[in-house]
């Protein structure tokens, strides 16, 4: 008898382990959407897209996503777009370039699979995403942009200051970095940064998940922080209400003109010198 229910005992414990598996698959499976659902576009929206695009939250960077099923010309379209959005230029994409500018990056190497994720998601109105709103700026917060955007105070998770690759009106000494030029950036100067990416929510959306080349590499493990991005936002907000013109370049030719003569003339004073002193020796020795 006993031999029977230690047998017994044994299959029961196997089976309890097996469904204990199975139930711990089924938890992940269900914590995961699926490629080819609605859900499994969201992660990649939110990295992708949503720091240009809202869908039913207004214009930011690039224009509000909601409906879009019913204003893309089909969906074999937008697979297109997405791949190669400079590439593409009917008559509908020139009407979203000529009112939004032609800056989105194209996103093939994100894969046919998650792009089709992607569209299934915009055109489902995007299920289950929220946007997050950030409190309003301070005057307190316009100062720490500033001293964030030179490097004065640093960023809280390691990430370079602004300054290091791009310049901005009211800059004192030789006006900020031009980095950002020899990587390709259309934009030096940020000095108009604030306007050209839709305003407090599209700057905000910018900067919290950057979407350009460069920056998108150098901040992926350092972000900015909720409160960087405030006052960063702040700071170029701030600025863009100025009427003085960018900074320019010219100042450097200005430099070198003005260090040259200030050579010369400090060489010209050092051998007059030099040749008085050799000459009195020369008059002396002849008295």
């Amino acid at each position: 008898m006993l031999p029977h229910l230690l047998l017994l005992f044994a299959v029961a414990s196997l089976a309890c382990v097996f469904l204990a598996f199975e139930g711990r698959e089924a938890n992940a499976q269900a914590a995961e959407p699926p490629a080819g659902t609605k859900a499994a576009g969201l992660d990649p929206f939110k990295t992708s897209c949503a720091p240009c695009h809202t869908i039913g939250g207004g214009k930011l960077v690039g224009p509000d996503l909601a409906g879009l099923k019913d204003r893309v010309p089909s969906r074999e379209w937008l697979l297109a777009f997405l791949k190669n959005p400079a590439g593409t230029n009917d008559d509908y994409a020139k009407k979203v370039k000529a009112e939004f500018g032609d800056t989105m990056p194209a996103q093939a190497a994100l894969g046919d699979n998650v792009l089709n994720d992607l569209i299934d998601f915009m055109f489902a109105g995007g299920p289950g995403l929220t946007v997050k709103k950030l409190r309003g700026a301070t005057p307190e917060d316009i100062d720490l942009g500033r001293r964030l955007f030179t490097g004065e105070a640093r960023l809280a998770n390691g990430g370079p200051s602004c300054i290091s690759c791009h310049s901005i009106i009211g800059l004192t000494g030789l006006g900020g970095g031009t980095l950002a030029a020899t990587v390709g950036a259309k934009h030096t100067d940020l000095s108009n940064a604030f306007n050209r990416n839709g305003g407090e929510a599209g700057l905000r959306a910018s900067l919290a998940s950057p979407q350009f080349l460069v920056m998108k590499q150098v901040f992926a493990d350092k972000p900015m922080t909720e409160e960087e991005v405030i006052a960063l936002t702040a700071y170029l907000g701030d600025v863009s209400k100025t009427t003085a013109p960018p900074p320019g370049r010219d100042y450097f030719v200005i430099y070198g003109i003005v260090g040259a003569i200030a050579l010369l003339i400090a060489l010209d004073l050092i051998w007059i010198r030099r040749f008085r002193n050799v000459r009195k020796t020369l008059v002396g020795g002849s008295k």
